[in-house]
């Protein structure tokens, strides 16, 4: 009944008489309504601060509000709201200034804002503490290769939501190209909600049978084809990095060597690139990247040259499975360790192939789709997926694919394993649709067409900016 009084009590709360129910609130000791209102204050700041009543706020009030993960503001205007709390505030402007400012996520400000609207403030540069957090703030910008080794909460937006993120890809027909678009996806992946994808940036440049890896929530993109090459003619070794922060695109140091059809993982904050292929061939060869010295540096080479491989990184290992070598699909299973740097043959897959996908689930190793030859060299689709125990080192038979993905990309979110698009070697079409892998129940279920049928696309799971930031429903 208290708690249906005060929900009742509340109905009637806007940003321009909140503190009438501040007061009322404290008067009866309504202890969960006084609750509620912080937080319709701090979902309502930008709009308090606008209708001049943000200096009714206590500095608890205020404290309060700058502590809070889940306002939808930019990280400036946060800093602009405190600010003018603080000048407000003349008699403990002084006080109460490095307390509040602490609580600024300054990393998550632009170094334009940092320079034109945040050092312009005189007390921003005279106190020595705040002078610190701007300053630490620039430095964060001024070496960003670095930046996914400084993760912190204060170089993290306070409202983000995460998503299934498509990038680039080369569509086989009705209009035969590349792609450059980097599509989000609603929260659930439903066969309607596939269609309804949003663009969320571009690519600098077109690209297709890319890597793509997340490393401390920033999207790098590595190598790849920029034309319709079959044989990674057009391979490159350019690595781009993606800040969904601030929407920006940055050019890091390319790799060693071109490469598509390969793959990439992050492993001890390093960023590892193993096999594919170029203009020459395939390759053994494989490189690491070090974020603190934006250099890339080469490991240990397989022991033959593989592409169109899949892989993964599990405890403390990259595994490569399958691809192609010596002229035929393969089985091969391998490890690499990074401490003795050294390549290990494991147990080989039940079937060969390549083209596939392999997946980290529950502490096992899944691998789905793909392809393989028969004796007149003609792809045959692998529809057997397999489970391999890394403890046990053995290969199981899991529930097998009901249509046939080639090209595809595979990632797991919200729990499935979801396995996208691209070639059906059964039809000799690009493959629209999406299968999705229940680990629990061990079953697929198809959830239905993608709008183009591509190969070649990356897909991983980003964490997304809210608020403000984007326009994209947080349903």
């Amino acid at each position: 009944m208290i708690e249906f009084c005060e929900r009742n009590f509340l109905s009637g709360m806007t940003t321009s008489n909140f503190y009438d129910f501040i007061n009322t609130a404290r008067l009866y000791s309504m202890n969960n309504a006084l609750r509620q209102i912080d937080s319709f204050i701090a979902q309502n700041l930008l709009q308090i601060a606008k209708e001049g009543t943000l200096p009714l706020l206590t500095y608890e009030q205020i404290q309060t509000c700058l502590q809070c993960d889940n306002v939808k503001l930019r990280e400036i205007d946060i800093f602009h709201i405190a600010w003018e709390w603080l000048r407000h505030d003349t008699q403990h402007k002084e006080k109460y200034a490095v307390s509040l400012m602490s609580n600024i996520r300054f990393p998550v400000i632009g170094p334009g804002d940092l320079v034109e609207r945040v050092q312009t403030i005189d007390i921003m540069m005279k106190e020595p503490a705040l002078r610190d957090m701007v300053l630490s703030a620039l430095n964060y910008h001024v070496v960003p290769h670095s930046q996914p080794l400084k993760n912190s909460v204060n170089t993290q937006v306070r409202y983000s939501f995460e998503r299934l993120v498509s990038i680039g890809g080369r569509q086989i027909h009705p209009h035969p190209g590349l792609h450059d678009e980097v599509f989000v996806f609603e929260e659930r992946i439903t066969a309607n909600s596939l269609f309804n994808r949003k663009e969320l940036t571009l690519l600098p440049n077109a690209l297709s049978h890319m890597q793509i890896v997340v490393f401390s929530n920033f999207l790098y993109v590595l190598g790849g084809c920029t034309t319709q090459c079959a044989h990674g003619e057009s391979a490159v070794n350019s690595v781009l990095r993606y800040d969904p922060r601030f929407d920006l695109w940055h050019t890091i140091a390319p790799m060693i060597n071109k490469r598509a059809y390969f793959f990439a993982g992050v492993l001890n904050d390093k960023i590892y690139a193993v096999g594919g292929k170029f203009k020459d061939g395939s390759l053994p060869t494989g490189e690491r990247y070090d974020p603190v010295t934006n250099t890339w540096t080469a490991i240990t080479s397989m022991p033959s040259a593989y592409h169109a491989h899949a892989g993964a990184v599990f405890g403390g290992h990259i595994y490569i499975s399958g691809g192609y070598s010596n002229n035929h699909f393969t089985p091969d299973l391998q490890r690499y360790d990074p401490a003795a740097r050294t390549w290990e043959d494991m147990s080989p897959m039940l079937s060969p192939r390549g083209w596939h996908v392999m997946s980290v689930v529950r502490d096992k190793l899944l691998v789905f789709g793909g392809c393989t030859l028969n004796a007149n060299q003609q792809a045959l689709p692998v529809l057997q997926s397999e489970c391999y125990d890394p403890s046990t080192d053995q290969w199981s038979i899991i529930a097998p694919l009901s249509i046939s993905h080639k090209e595809a990309s595979c990632v797991v979110y919200d729990g499935h394993v979801y396995v996208l698009g691209g070639y059906n070697v059964q039809t000799k079409t690009g493959q629209k649709m999406v299968s999705r892998y229940d680990p629990v129940s061990g079953t697929w279920q198809t959830v239905g067409p993608l709008p183009q049928s591509k190969t070649g696309v990356g897909y991983c799971v980003l964490k997304l900016p809210g608020g403000q930031f984007l326009n994209v429903d947080n349903d």
